[in-house]
């Protein structure tokens, strides 16, 4: 099964709008492809949508309950220094400790990669269009 990993902002624009980024989560809770996090990401999601978006305490909870549920969520052990933004550094480790195929993202400095240790790492509209 293909694993993919959204990162944080595929994740908080699926909440907001019906988009890419929706798609990308929506069909992997239906089990189309297996969801792939970390603990890390999952504070993350739930750090900015609870400072920058002041999003009710409750609904939070009910997202990260749901990802828990529907995503497999590494371990992570790597290490790797390969992105500008430094902090971005730990959705490569999550995609590769997960053995993911895809890490989809809008964010310029891991696209800009195209690619990490067999990772492919695309925006959500390529990754629709790539799984079909």
């Amino acid at each position: 099964m293909i694993r993919v990993l959204p990162d944080t902002n595929i994740i908080i624009s699926s909440v907001f709008w019906r988009g890419n980024p929706y798609e990308v989560v929506r069909k992997g809770i239906l089990g189309e492809y297996k969801l792939v996090l970390s603990a890390e990401i999952l504070d993350e999601v739930a750090d900015k949508l609870r400072n920058k978006f002041t999003f009710p305490e409750e609904s939070i909870q009910q997202l990260i309950d749901i990802l828990m549920t529907y995503c497999d969520i590494v371990d992570v052990k790597s290490t790797f220094d390969v992105v500008r933004d430094k902090k971005d550094n730990k959705i490569i480790e999550c995609a590769f400790d997960g053995r993911a195929n895809y890490l989809v993202t809008g964010d310029p400095d891991l696209l800009v990669l195209k690619e990490f240790r067999g990772v492919k790492i695309v925006k959500a509209k390529e990754f629709l269009v790539e799984i079909g």
